[in-house]
């Protein structure tokens, strides 16, 4: 892995045999982490009722379309390089493996803001509807910024452009920290006891796991060859996978508490019913079931 003055897209490295082979681990581990939690997402969405349920509907939404992604990427990993004495080496078609993540990215980032912002608490619908499109607008526009730079001016062989672009798109991320630390400083203190953990550490997850893909949109314009490629793909396959499975697993466990504390605010609504196999959060709170019998006899 060398410094380099003009810049050279980690799709163009010719890969040895052994960061080939680490770099299909890498998707495909992400992928079918991806899958399982799709499989625990779908079933999971019934332990959460009334507004909190944008979370878990959004949270599907998020997992599915990164593993659709994922499974485009592995297609253009296995059909973007030939292996030859050389190495493994790449055809046009190997960008994909990278272009395909920032339209995935497009789509689920913006969606983690609307998923972060159904389990938060506004002063009004109204401050909330525009809190949700302001980051989603910011969102789309920084995924957007970076794919520009990367990918569209100069085939991604710009400096200069990678700079201008990444600068620009930082500027959103910043603007999308600031929503979301002012929504999280109001919402905390408000928010009932027990699901107050779960929210503090999804806000502080997504947070910090964001900063890996500017780190490696950074490299690209001053590093190249396989090992750096190889490196890349593992970051971003490492950061996908914690903020979508660790970031929804978080966010879901926040919504759940929330609209158990709802249903007890108004103990004229009708309560869902429950089975205690079904639900992720029934071995911590497993006498509320009994409760749940009791006042349903009664």
């Amino acid at each position: 892995m060398t410094i380099v003055q003009q810049v050279q897209p980690p799709w163009t490295a010719v890969l040895t045999d052994g960061e080939h082979t680490l770099m299909l681990f890498a998707v495909v581990g992400a992928a079918l982490a991806l899958l399982a939690t799709l499989v625990r997402v779908r079933f999971a969405s019934t332990e959460v009722q009334g507004e909190f349920r944008t979370a878990s509907l959004t949270a599907n939404a998020v997992v599915a379309i990164a593993l659709a992604s994922y499974v485009l990427i592995i297609g253009s990993l296995l059909l973007g390089y030939h292996a030859t004495k050389a190495g493994w080496v790449p055809a046009a078609t190997a960008q994909y493996a990278w272009a395909l993540r920032y339209a995935d990215w497009a789509i689920t980032v913006p969606l983690l803001i609307v998923e972060l912002l159904a389990v938060s608490l506004s002063r009004s619908a109204a401050r909330r509807t525009a809190a949700r499109r302001v980051g989603m607008v910011l969102a789309f526009a920084m995924i957007l910024l970076g794919f520009v730079g990367a990918f569209v001016v100069d085939s991604g062989r710009s400096f200069q452009a990678l700079a201008l672009l990444g600068g620009l798109s930082a500027l959103c991320f910043l603007g999308l920290a600031i929503l979301i630390l002012r929504t999280t400083l109001y919402s905390l203190p408000r928010m009932v006891l027990n699901a107050r953990p779960a929210y503090r550490s999804a806000v502080l997850l997504l947070l910090t796991v964001w900063f890996a893909y500017p780190l490696v949109y950074g490299l690209q314009g001053t590093t190249s060859g396989g090992g750096w490629a190889v490196t890349g793909v593992v970051i971003l396959s490492a950061a996908d996978v914690v903020a979508k499975v660790g970031f929804s697993s978080l966010v879901h466990r926040t919504a759940v508490l929330q609209s158990r504390a709802e249903e007890d605010a108004s103990p004229a609504t009708s309560r869902r019913p429950r089975q205690p196999e079904a639900d992720s959060l029934w071995v911590e709170d497993h006498h509320r079931y009994e409760r749940d019998a009791d006042s349903s006899t009664g």
